[in-house]
């Protein structure tokens, strides 16, 4: 896990051209004096190695700085490597050892992230909106060639998936997501997904609101949003 050789509060940008990313000490020092990935080691995984080099939580909290960085290809885990900065705060692995993790994720791995990034968007909504706003949309991950579950999307005109997302307005934080077939209608699943978000979220003494486009005008929909006491604006 990150080194805890960094005092968050006093860092020094004087010295000498290092790195092409001296602003990663300020990410990697913030993530850890707010334990924001502190719950990786709990995440399952199918892991049967033995006396593995690299635990599953470095490598995630790799790809998590890799990407807050810009970096969002596998090939670009060389750079992790060969930044003599970045090497002093993580123990990167090769390309190859990033491949291989990914082999060892299953449904039960995807599940339990997504319940820890729903749990650390609402925790901080709860901390600092009164008036929790959800925005709930569609939107699309394009693919090429045969992928399983790929379809057209008509409304976007292409192939691909038709994922669906909970995102808070005030805070721009997202508190749900949930990665669907091509096929999927835009609004399917929504209450299942709000359900989790409103699991997480403190309602006492705040409003929640929802808003959503003409397909989630759906009578199933509003009489459960009316059960829960949320108002809701629907685009028709």
């Amino acid at each position: 896990m990150i080194q805890s050789i960094f005092n968050f509060d006093n860092i020094n940008f004087n010295g000498g051209n290092i790195s092409c990313d001296g602003g990663s000490i300020l990410l990697l020092s913030f993530l850890k004096k707010y334990n924001l990935l502190s719950s990786l080691d709990d995440i399952p995984f199918n892991d049967t190695r033995r006396l593995p080099k690299y635990s599953n939580s470095d490598i995630v909290t790799q790809i998590v700085l890799r990407n807050l960085l810009g970096y969002f290809n596998q090939a670009d885990q060389m750079t992790l490597i060969d930044d003599p900065l970045l090497s002093q705060c993580i123990n990167a692995c090769s390309q190859p050892t990033l491949s291989r993790f990914f082999d060892r994720i299953n449904m039960k791995t995807n599940m339990t992230i997504k319940e820890h990034i729903q749990r650390l968007g609402c925790d901080y909504v709860n901390r600092h909106v009164e008036n929790i706003i959800l925005d709930v949309d569609s939107t699309k991950t394009q693919t090429h060639g045969h992928q399983e579950a790929s379809a057209y999307i008509y409304h976007y005109g292409v192939n691909g998936y038709h994922p669906m997302m909970i995102n808070e307005y005030n805070t721009k934080l997202l508190l749900s997501s949930n990665f669907r077939t091509g096929a999927a209608y835009s609004s399917n699943g929504f209450i299942n997904e709000l359900k989790e978000v409103l699991a997480h979220l403190d309602r006492k003494g705040k409003t929640v609101s929802m808003r959503g486009d003409s397909a989630f005008y759906n009578t199933e929909f509003m009489d459960y949003m009316h059960h829960e006491d949320i108002q809701y604006y629907i685009r028709a």
